[in-house]
């Protein structure tokens, strides 16, 4: 009996010969946590091993030899408040290049106190990660007193003085980090990590329009291995957002993405493969955000320089041309929740909304909870706009449920297979809820994106 156990248990050691372990102990990590390790591509992520072996508070993860090097995010879990402040999952990144890894951190604050145990590519990044922490925390700090103290005092200008002194040190280490370990993963990262210098006196204007010009000057955009991290990705979300504002609406926070991707996009062309993914991946973003004159500004101008998936994202960016404002919808026929035909060409109202959603989308949820005080407010009535809800749940169960316990004044419809469904792919979605409001001639007028653009364009039909 002793000789068979001793191979039961031998056969899973020998099956992973070669492969490489992740050891984390992590001090007041949750009873119910479910960790997990997860690898990072061009912005999305792929999972590298979702059962971790735990004792108390140490976990162990396995990195198949074959995996590629790059970096790497365990989840460690989902903090308490996470559902009320929208607030990311407990996670911790390392480097993967080959070597077993072995680090020590507190669940309260993972990369502030991380020790790296084993792994000299992750002593090396985190020790210039907990150093940048730190001058991160003195410069916002110093950078409050900057912009907003009155200047000529005492007080202000030893503020500037080690405003200028901090942006420097930082430089001088990122320069020496790199140039000790330039042919690292670490190093190729740290590299890429340099900002603007903003330490003269400047209105608040002038700074950001300092650090829009010069962003795009501190990264190479060379280096294929750095799209196994998230530091194009990063730093492209960030200058895109740099040219967003928060008060804009959505049509002008498009043209400010426009003359931004066309600052980005030739920085591109010094390589090809980056210039590629990182289309793909700013394609994909747009998409989320439903900026579809930024797809056909893409389409327009660099749909060429995506390679060999220009064929493929040809059709999605032609989709969007199609279901443009002025465009008319496709007809439809489909059935209610009492099975009643519903055509769309085939009414008395001038004007329709069709509303794609599902019961899983949380976006979705908050729209439906106030659309019922939008129709309260009489502008559907007013208009005769009808609303035509169309649910793409797979799962028809989970459509009639909600459509129980949350009625509506509307038309309630589903279609099956979700996105896949010939009438989702007609109308080019890809995100929901998405809406369009359509006139009596079953052109599209209006594609809000929120209730409150829903109840702006309703407005407008005055």
């Amino acid at each position: 009996m002793l000789k068979y156990l001793f191979i039961v248990l031998l056969f899973p050691l020998c099956s992973y010969a070669g492969d490489y372990q992740l050891k984390l102990h992590i001090t007041h990590l949750p009873e119910d946590a479910t960790p997990m390790l997860l690898r990072v591509y061009n912005g999305n992520t792929f999972i590298v091993d979702s059962i971790a072996v735990r004792d108390s508070s140490t976990l162990t993860f396995r990195i198949p030899s074959h995996t590629p090097h790059g970096l790497f995010r365990t989840i460690l879990g989902i903090p308490p408040y996470a559902q009320f402040t929208n607030s990311q999952p407990v996670s911790l990144d390392v480097l993967f290049t080959g070597e077993n890894i072995e680090i020590s951190a507190d669940y309260q604050n993972p990369a502030g106190t991380a020790k790296v145990l084993e792994s000299e590519e992750n002593r090396i990044y985190y020790d210039f990660i907990q150093k940048d922490l730190l001058f991160f925390k003195k410069l916002g700090l110093l950078e409050q007193t900057v912009m907003n103290y009155p200047e000529h005092d005492g007080f202000y200008l030893k503020s500037l003085e080690f405003y200028r002194k901090f942006q420097q040190e930082r430089s001088k280490l990122i320069d020496k980090t790199y140039a000790s370990h330039r042919n690292t993963l670490a190093g190729r990262i740290i590299k890429n990590q340099k900002l603007p210098f903003t330490a003269d006196q400047m209105t608040n204007a002038e700074r950001d329009s300092i650090f829009r010009t010069r962003f795009l000057d501190q990264i190479d955009f060379n280096d294929t291995t750095l799209l196994y991290t998230n530091v194009y990705t990063d730093k492209v979300f960030q200058y895109i957002q740099m040219h967003m504002k928060r008060e804009a609406g959505l049509r002008e926070n498009e043209a400010n993405c426009i003359r931004a991707l066309d600052r980005l996009i030739p920085r591109l062309e010094i390589n090809p493969a980056i210039q590629q993914h990182l289309l793909q991946f700013l394609i994909n973003g747009f998409e989320s955000m439903q900026m579809e004159e930024v797809l056909a500004h893409i389409s327009a101008n660099y749909i060429q320089q995506c390679g060999s998936s220009r064929e493929l994202i040809q059709r999605r960016l032609e989709g969007y041309r199609k279901m443009a404002v002025g465009q008319k919808v496709p007809d439809f026929t489909i059935l209610d929740i009492n099975n009643n035909p519903v055509n769309l060409y085939s009414r008395m109202e001038p004007y329709q909304l069709i509303l794609f959603w599902h019961t899983g989308c949380g976006h979705c949820q908050a729209l439906l909870e106030k659309l019922p005080e939008l129709i309260q407010k009489g502008l559907f009535q007013k208009h005769q706009v009808k609303i035509i809800g169309i649910s793409i749940d797979e799962n028809k169960e989970e459509w009639l449920k909600y459509s129980a316990t949350h009625p509506l004044d509307w038309v309630n419809t589903h279609i099956e297979g979700s996105f896949e469904n010939p009438l989702a792919e007609e109308y080019n979605l890809f995100a929901t809820p998405t809406m369009f409001l359509i006139d009596e001639n079953d052109h599209i007028i209006a594609k809000p994106t929120t209730i409150t653009e829903l109840e702006n364009d309703l407005s407008s039909l005055d």
